[in-house]
């Protein structure tokens, strides 16, 4: 087994080891130190490991050392109608015994109560006695199937079950379909058993079972105790906070990995950490057992580069989420910088004639040319150029044959544009080339003034729809 795994489990074995050497009874400071130390770290670190057995026992001593009496008081209870229970659970296991040997499965079924620390806790949560907790049994069904079988199996046992003994639906556990973080997986669920009592059934294949027995390790014992260890989680890599809590990430992680998985608002200013009171870059890979503190700036900000060395989902997801509210801020004053250009220019602002002019200037989208503007990387008097090209191109498109007809060709013709003002300077459009007696419209274009277009113009349907704003009702003079 590799050093660097070995480290968090000779945390936990030493401790349960400590614990099981301190005297069983008597009160002192220390005793209570450092039972409630290992209710709060390595507990919930072994339980995070899947070493449920070493949690279990951990947390039972644990109590015993923080609260004597009242883990001698269900000690005493359970061992006073321990032939009871055997007696109960013996006749709870016997139609579902049947069941299953009839419908030929392979199995082994195991009862026992629930630990101290377990019952303990109900007590406490649901506020009553001993003799009113409701679930003080536990059944677990282990299957011998093959890996294919093993959910289908498992759903098909708990179906059984149910014909037999009413089930309680608030509380089943499904951890087949989205197995726990530590990889534990087991079908739970609770029935009414015999005399009304509530039992909880837990349902796995063998190789659930060893998970969850063993952890995610195996095949390594310590001091007795029969919770293997192998080489960890091959995907995983667990390390602490200055303050002891526990954190798995994904193998390969970073310093900037850890830093978000405390807070995003950490890991957007992280600047580096420390390890071993070293100093450390914010790419530095962390190693199972390392306590990292993170190092921050008010001045430091996630960069595009951030996303080629973090490895975990939750630092990716975030440094995108920080970069593109950048980009929004920056495409946002972008807008708003072009749209005071437009008016200073009295040009009319319309989204989609900018979004062209975006295409034309070589951007991807419309957003990456407000970004470019906000940051001076584009030059605004280049960008009026082109905008009031694309405006005369679109107004008009030129058909084939078209005939270009001069100002003198007009002379004398007279036209009425409904615009109230008088003496407009206009131009027959030469794209259609209105005769007098024709249907017409006038159209405001950006550098020819006034162009005068038939109604039948091939252009007319495109400039009434992306023009409406400067088409204006025209009519011969008489």
């Amino acid at each position: 087994m590799e050093d660097s795994n070995k480290v968090l489990y000779d945390i936990l074995l030493e401790r349960l080891d400590l614990l099981r050497r301190m005297d069983k009874e008597g009160d002192s400071d220390q005793r209570r130190h450092i039972a409630a130390e290992t209710s709060q770290l390595h507990a919930p670190m072994a339980h995070r490991l899947g070493l449920y057995q070493i949690k279990t026992e951990m947390e039972d001593l644990a109590l015993k050392f923080t609260n004597y009496d009242l883990y001698k008081y269900i000690a005493h209870a359970l061992n006073e109608k321990k032939s009871e229970r055997d007696a109960y659970i013996e006749a709870f296991i016997a139609p579902i015994s049947q069941k299953l040997t009839d419908a030929g499965y392979t199995f082994v079924i195991k009862g026992r109560p629930k630990s101290i620390h377990s019952i303990a806790h109900k007590m406490e949560a649901q506020h009553c006695d001993l003799d009113k907790i409701y679930d003080l049994f536990a059944i677990r069904i282990i299957l011998d199937t093959p890996l294919e079988r093993e959910k289908s199996d498992c759903w098909q046992v708990y179906s059984m079950i149910t014909d037999v003994f009413q089930p309680n639906p608030k509380r089943l556990r499904d951890w087949l379909s989205v197995p726990k973080e530590n990889g534990y997986e087991s079908l739970h669920t609770t029935v009414l058993g015999p005399d009304n009592k509530w039992v909880e059934v837990q349902i796995r294949t063998k190789r659930m079972d060893e998970v969850a027995e063993k952890g995610v390790a195996a095949h390594w014992a310590y001091k007795g105790v029969n919770a293997g260890v192998t080489n960890v989680n091959a995907h995983s890599v667990y390390v602490f906070t200055p303050t002891g809590d526990l954190r798995r990430l994904p193998s390969d992680a970073t310093v900037l990995d850890f830093a978000f998985s405390v807070h995003s608002e950490v890991g957007c200013h992280c600047v580096g950490g420390r390890i071993r009171n070293q100093n450390v870059s914010i790419r530095q890979k962390l190693q199972n057992g390392d306590q990292v503190e993170i190092l921050t700036s008010p001045n430091q900000h996630p960069t595009q580069d951030w996303l080629t060395f973090v490895v975990s989902v939750k630092a990716k997801n975030k440094i995108k989420q920080a970069l593109k509210e950048v980009e929004y801020k920056f495409a946002a004053e972008g807008r708003e910088l072009l749209e005071r250009r437009f008016k200073n220019w009295k040009l009319d602002y319309d989204e989609n004639d900018v979004s062209r002019l975006a295409l034309k200037l070589g951007y991807k989208a419309v957003s990456d040319l407000y970004q470019s503007l906000a940051q001076g990387k584009e030059d605004v008097l280049r960008l009026k150029d082109v905008f009031l090209q694309l405006e005369e191109q679109s107004a008009v498109v030129h058909t084939e044959k078209t005939e270009y007809v001069p100002k003198e060709a007009t002379a004398g013709l007279a036209i009425e544009v409904d615009m109230n003002v008088k003496n407009v300077d206009y131009n027959l459009s030469p794209c259609c080339n209105p005769q007098p007696g024709d249907p017409i419209f006038a159209f405001v274009s950006v550098t020819k003034g006034i162009r005068i277009h038939r109604c039948n113009c091939p252009n007319a349907d495109n400039m009434r729809e992306r023009y409406a704003y400067r088409v204006l009702p025209a009519r011969w003079k008489k």
